[in-house]
């Protein structure tokens, strides 16, 4: 299959030209027909041959070239070999030099959306070259996402891979100095106190507020070092549950006078059909509506809607507190009890009234023995 270039000739000195084209080239595959001769020359003989026969004034029937070049160049140029030749190179390029699809491993802690979103920022979301994915800059911001202890970005074939690794929490041990105090979440009465770790600021028998510091996170050992622990105890405390209300001596209250004016329109498809809208002059007054269907259960929704208006005016109730005291102590009472679990236990309960320029202040306070912490 080496490169040859075949020639078939006529002419009536073909034995003398023969001669000539042998004495310079080699020649490979002689053939001698009737007033033919058919052979072939390495191709790089190529224009000494053509020279010879020129001179000659050979009449060349045909020359085509044999070998395996020749067959590359004709296997190659054919339409069905070159079209997929050409996707095929397509495709080695698309596959080698671009990324279509990413892949995230190793988050529990850190959301899947949070990763999304940083490459998002890079442009890396569907198809993406390899040379504009800069994995070091991309590794540098998901660094920075919480829980994240290590992170590293790779390209895998065409699979931008994100491996993460989350941080290992300790909880009798992270943080390390940063743990905050207790603190009360009631206001009361200490009446025990059951510390399990921390340094212990309040005793047995002292008032304290909500919001104040009752363990802090820290213990010191005999050589006077600070240790920082997770501050844990049980606190019990009388907790106080208080509300205050106030009344006047004095109540304007809105009374009906028995008036009253109706206003009554019907739509279809909340379009006006009619409409009967009396003026109303009243000063002060409260309002009913109602709304029925006239149409029920058909397609056309008939509407009516009527609005009562009742005549109001102020009526003063004199010595308004005194003369309903016990409903209103009542009341504050229940609604302070309100704040109290149902199967917590109330210790003691009791009400103060005072009285300063016709305002009455009614003060419910309850004690529950519970944990404040």
């Amino acid at each position: 299959m080496k490169n040859r270039f075949q020639y078939t000739i006529k002419n009536l000195n073909r034995e003398k030209i023969f001669k000539q084209i042998v004495s310079k080239c080699q020649v490979y595959d002689v053939k001698f027909l009737d007033n033919q001769i058919s052979f072939s020359v390495n191709y790089k003989n190529k224009k000494h041959v053509d020279k010879i026969l020129e001179k000659n004034n050979s009449k060349v029937l045909q020359t085509k070239q044999i070998g395996m070049l020749a067959f590359f160049k004709k296997t190659i140029f054919r339409v069905g070999v070159l079209i997929p030749l050409i996707l095929f190179c397509l495709m080695f390029c698309v596959s080698n030099f671009f990324v279509f699809d990413y892949s995230i491993i190793g988050n529990e802690l850190v959301e899947t959306s949070q990763v999304v979103d940083v490459l998002k920022q890079y442009n890396i979301l569907g198809i993406t070259a390899k040379n504009k994915i800069d994995t070091i800059a991309l590794q540098n911001a998901l660094q920075k996402l919480n829980h994240v202890s290590f992170v590293s970005v790779i390209i895998h074939g065409n699979t931008l891979v994100v491996n993460i690794k989350e941080k290992v929490y300790n909880p009798e041990y992270e943080d390390q100095g940063g743990f905050d105090y207790l603190y009360s979440e009631y206001d009361g009465i200490i009446t025990e106190i059951s510390p399990v770790q921390g340094t212990v600021l309040v005793k047995v028998g002292q008032t304290v507020k909500k919001g104040q510091k009752l363990v802090a996170p820290y213990v010191v050992d005999t050589s006077g070092q600070t240790l920082y622990v997770k501050p844990m105890a049980d606190i019990k405390a009388d907790a106080f549950f208080t509300t205050t209300y106030e009344f006047a001596d004095t109540q304007i209250k809105m009374v009906d006078t028995g008036n009253c004016v109706l206003h009554k329109s019907i739509t279809l498809f909340n379009l006006p059909i009619y409409s009967n809208l009396p003026n109303c002059t009243y000063k002060s007054y409260r309002t009913e509506q109602t709304v029925e269907y006239l149409s029920y259960g058909l397609l056309l929704p008939i509407k009516v809607q009527k609005t009562i208006y009742y005549e109001q005016v102020e009526e003063i109730q004199e010595n308004y507190f005194e003369n309903n005291k016990q409903q209103i102590l009542q009341t504050t009472q229940q609604k302070t009890r309100q704040l109290v679990k149902d199967y917590e236990i109330i210790k003691d309960e009791y009400q103060t009234v005072t009285s300063v320029a016709g305002i009455n202040r009614v003060t419910t306070t309850i004690i529950v023995n519970k944990s404040i912490v």
